[in-house]
């Protein structure tokens, strides 16, 4: 544990860490929310947009294992780099098949699912061997607010890119300018310094740890719940706008919206969270998150009400995430081997979290098959955001029993 928030200016090394995730940020923010509404317009289902992701999580989940094995003798800068590097080449398969898509919806999902595990595998192992314990919060923080500042322009020039112009040619342009964007994130990364190799610690390791540390096993338990309510975030907003609305360009100034809205609230976190106040942090998030979720069920009187949604819990996301985000780091300071240890770590938090995700998709389809309502999607964004109360309580446990062994 440390004293308090570090007021230090972020190093050179971390900097570049902020500037590469940034380029990843706007390339995502540009096409990424554009995917699903392109699973969604070429397939015209909801169970196709949980296929879709469902095969995304699924994959997620076990090329890190893959990732881990494969990569052990480099840093974990080069798994980032395949990750920018497949992801881009997921676009380039978008543009091949355009119409054709929907015959592919679960390989595309598996692809997508393998590209970012790289990616995310990578970025996670980046910020802990870069960002120092002290400037956790602060980097966060800024990570989230400066990728939130792209989120507001890319959805805006992605939506109006989509809407105006015939057929599926919008679509392509969105994902041929992620391609570009995607590949000159990847000359970025060479300014990245690289961390210590991965190491040849066991795999296995990984599914031991919850019994070594019994606090990891609480850890594991919060990414869980955390992990239903993420999956639903992706899907909500978006689906529900273009349902109601069927313009593409609504859905990039709702997701405008989105973005603008959770920047303003990861500048509150990073500029008045401290260690101390991170608990009430998390409850502030959980309280505003629920009671967003709750306006969704006004959408019979106008689609206006989704973006109440949006503003109101978007807004109080990054008082739960960013706090939540340095639980499991936390945990892991306290093993006095963590970096020989870390990437069985990181493995252990990958399928914490997408076997939450996994779950929610899994429900939300035994929900629409069982009643083709868009208020079956309402209805568990709603019990997610309510649940992850659970999680800021378990933070404040985990935290308070750090202190007590510190």
């Amino acid at each position: 544990m440390y004293d308090g928030p570090s007021k230090e200016a972020l190093t050179p090394a971390t900097r570049w860490l902020v500037l590469t995730f940034a380029g990843a940020t706007t390339a995502s923010t540009v096409a990424s929310i554009f995917v699903n509404l392109f699973v969604f317009v070429v397939s015209g289902q909801l169970a196709a947009l949980a296929i879709f992701n469902g095969a995304y999580f699924f994959s997620l989940t076990f090329v890190f294992y893959l990732t881990g094995y494969v990569f052990r003798r480099t840093s974990p800068l080069i798994p980032y780099r395949w990750g920018l590097v497949m992801t881009a080449a997921f676009y380039g398969v978008l543009l091949v098949l355009l119409h054709r898509a929907d015959h592919y919806i679960v390989w595309l999902g598996l692809l997508q699912g393998v590209s970012q595990g790289f990616f995310w595998f990578g970025a996670n192992l980046m910020t802990f061997d870069t960002v120092a314990p002290a400037q956790r919060i602060r980097f966060y923080g800024i990570n989230a607010a400066v990728g939130s500042v792209a989120g507001i322009a890319g959805p805006l020039l992605g939506g109006a890119l989509v809407a105006f112009r015939p057929g599926l040619t919008g679509y392509l342009v969105v994902f041929g300018l992620a391609l570009i964007i995607y590949a000159l994130t990847y000359v970025i990364s060479f300014s990245v310094p690289q961390g210590p190799p991965l190491g040849y610690q066991p795999l296995r390791l990984s599914l031991r740890l919850h019994r070594i540390m019994p606090l990891w096993k609480d850890a594991m338990k919060t990414l869980m719940v955390r992990g239903t309510r993420e999956a639903m975030t992706g899907l909500a907003g978006v689906y529900l706008i273009y349902i109601t609305t069927r313009s593409a360009f609504i859905v990039g100034i709702y997701s405008s919206v989105s973005a603008f809205s959770r920047m303003l609230g990861a500048l509150a976190v990073s500029r008045w969270v401290t260690p101390d106040s991170r608990p009430r942090a998390m409850w502030i998030g959980v309280w505003g998150m629920t009671i967003g979720a709750g306006f969704l069920f006004l959408l019979k009187l106008g689609w206006g009400w989704v973006f109440v949604f949006a503003t109101v819990a978007s807004f109080s996301m990054p008082w739960f995430t960013i706090p939540n985000e340095a639980i499991p780091l936390d945990v892991m300071d306290r093993d006095q081997e963590v970096t020989r240890h870390r990437v069985a770590f990181m493995l252990s938090r990958e399928m914490s979290l997408n076997t939450g995700r996994l779950v929610s998709m899994v429900v939300l389809m035994v929900l629409y098959f069982w009643h083709k309502s868009p208020f079956m999607l309402v209805g568990m964004v709603v019990a997610a955001s309510m649940v992850q109360g659970w999680v800021a309580w378990m933070g404040s446990v985990i935290w308070h029993n750090l202190g007590e062994a510190a």
